[in-house]
């Protein structure tokens, strides 16, 4: 499929973290309620949802195309250790990309102003593994999805046979 391939990898990375980030919300938001309280399951994942799409992680997935695009580019020239490569590399660009974008996103009234930095460590300090968990998901993906097959190929390529009449 050659370049064809790795739009597809780019989306179903998207899917795949956007998946890995909802359920990592609804789990903690499970873990830290108190034993009496049950909010129910559907209300955790709109309110995932809501964190998913509102609050900075749905931004980065879109600005991250740009970053991805020259990691890309740049792994086409390395053409080694694409499975420690790319999920590194996602987990790295989603970290500073989604802190970025939960620091930028909307806020509460309650919410007391704060600046870029402030809030960029904010959400380090918060959502920083899950940003890292989610972006070696995003990574990982992609590799399987839009790289994987692509070099294993080019290794156990025969040589032309002139005999072969097919």
């Amino acid at each position: 499929m050659g370049n064809a391939n790795r739009p597809v990898g780019y989306l179903a990375s998207v899917a795949s973290a956007s998946l890995f980030y909802v359920v990592w919300l609804v789990v903690s938001i499970q873990l830290r309620e108190t034993p009496g309280e049950d909010t129910g399951v559907r209300f955790k994942i709109a309110l995932a949802l809501t964190f998913l799409v509102f609050e900075g992680m749905g931004a980065a997935f879109v600005l991250m195309a740009f970053p991805w695009y020259f990691s890309v580019r740049w792994y086409d020239r390395l053409q080694r250790f694409g499975l420690i490569y790319f999920p590194l590399n996602g987990a790295a660009t989603a970290l500073i990309i989604g802190s970025c974008t939960s620091s930028l996103s909307l806020k509460s009234l309650f919410i007391e102003d704060q600046t870029f930095l402030e809030g960029f460590m904010i959400a380090i300090e918060r959502q920083g593994i899950c940003l890292l968990l989610t972006g070696f998901v995003f990574g990982l993906t992609f590799w399987v999805v839009s790289e994987r097959q692509r070099y294993s190929k080019v290794a156990t390529k025969k040589p032309h046979d002139p005999n072969d009449f097919h």
